[in-house]
């Protein structure tokens, strides 16, 4: 039994609380659900110890909603039916020691009286015995709760996943505003690189060098300095990025989203190491403290 059809899913977090709740006459059951970061889905269940034979089936019902994270699932029941035990008593035997009891004061002339206090001294009279349970019978009455537990922890994680998406696309617009600025740079960061090797060049030459010579180290060193392809592929993956966020019908994106933001950090990282420009360099730390909150944030969705 899935809690949701696969078109309904959302972008969501791995943070969350859910609770569901079932009564009868007889017994109520209690179902409460939270939910933390892990790198995988692990789903622990704590049931009373008369209900352990629900708990795989508990969690196999609960692995069809969830893609990543811990869950902790802990069940309750109260009421009449709540305890697996009952007190019996053991008629044929209380009725024995009755007349053994009778027949000792008789014979022996013995003071006192043969009461429920004297057949209180005999454990054996009256004891516990465990009830057996019809499993199905159980899970029918359990299941509702565990359901709207769980559609309430998906509910939380959702509200949550889609704070986290708006603010990592707000990350990605000033990424996107810091990377155009660095792109009207590279032409005046290129021309700066190309003077100063010309200068370094011309002090270093007692003669006028070779002016194809010239030429041809400029031009090495002006593609080492470019960081066009760089840019380019910074703007793929956040077109990515975003068209991930954008997604309702992906089970889970998060490990997605984090090796986006791996590859973007390669990107930023590059164009820090090429660009030979004060401005620039200052705008790359700008932008790895943005991706850097990103990561934060991704690393908390499903």
């Amino acid at each position: 039994m899935a809690f949701v059809k696969e078109d309904e899913r959302m972008i969501r977090s791995m943070t969350g609380y859910g609770r569901g709740e079932v009564a009868s006459e007889n017994a109520a059951f209690i179902v409460e659900m939270r939910s933390v970061n892990n790198r995988f889905l692990d789903i622990q269940v704590k049931t009373p110890r008369n209900l352990g034979m629900l708990e795989p089936r508990i969690k196999k019902t609960v692995q069809t909603s969830f893609g990543r994270g811990r869950i902790d699932v802990f069940v309750n029941r109260t009421g009449k039916e709540a305890s697996p035990m009952r007190i019996a008593a053991d008629f044929a035997l209380a009725e024995q020691y009755l007349g053994i009891l009778t027949e000792m004061k008789q014979r022996f002339s013995l003071p006192g009286d043969v009461d429920l206090a004297s057949m209180q001294s005999f454990p054996d009279i009256i004891g516990r015995e465990e009830l057996t349970e019809d499993p199905e019978k159980i899970w029918l009455m359990l299941t509702p709760a565990l359901t709207q537990a769980a559609e309430r922890l998906r509910s939380m994680r959702e509200d949550e996943g889609a704070v986290l998406a708006q603010d990592m696309k707000d990350r990605l617009a000033a990424i996107e505003k810091m990377a155009s600025l660095i792109r009207d740079r590279v032409p005046a960061a290129i021309e700066q690189a190309r003077l100063r090797l010309t200068e370094a060049v011309a002090r270093i030459m007692k003669e006028q060098p070779d002016p194809a010579r010239m030429v041809q180290e400029i031009a090495i060193i002006a593609d080492r300095t470019d960081i066009t392809e760089e840019l380019i592929r910074l703007g793929s993956h956040i077109t990515q990025f975003r068209r991930l966020l954008d997604l309702s019908g992906e089970e889970s994106v998060g490990r997605k989203l984090d090796f986006l933001v791996q590859e973007m950090g390669r990107e930023v990282n590059t164009v820090g190491s090429k660009a030979l420009d004060a401005d620039i360099s200052m705008t790359v730390v700008n932008m790895k403290a943005e991706l850097e909150k990103i990561r934060e944030q991704a690393q908390n969705i499903e």
